[in-house]
């Protein structure tokens, strides 16, 4: 009796233990993520181009070039003119015009 009320207390506290411990690990990886250059996302970078612009979305992808990753964004605006962003994901800097054209 006394040794299966040991075993129970035992799973008790391991699931305990679990419950506590597993919210935290994922906490942890998700700053490590960020601390490894998770920079800007693309839906922020969209946000940001559509508000200074106040264009419509063609387009919006990321894309890997020289082992660095930067969104680009197609917007059309008011007056129909298409406009062609590129934003470093690690920084959130506009990058110069130019890069891989498709």
């Amino acid at each position: 009796m006394v040794v299966r009320l040991q075993r129970w207390v035992t799973a008790g506290v391991i699931c305990c233990s679990l419950l506590v411990a597993l919210p935290l690990a994922a906490q942890q990886s998700a700053r490590d993520r960020g601390s490894r250059g998770g920079g800007v996302d693309l839906d922020s970078t969209v946000r940001q181009i559509r508000r200074e612009t106040g264009g419509r979305v063609l387009q919006a992808e990321t894309r890997d070039r020289n082992g660095q990753r930067e969104h680009h964004v197609r917007i059309i605006t008011d007056r129909g003119k298409v406009k062609r962003y590129r934003v470093d994901a690690g920084s959130g800097e506009k990058l110069p015009r130019g890069g891989n054209r498709r």
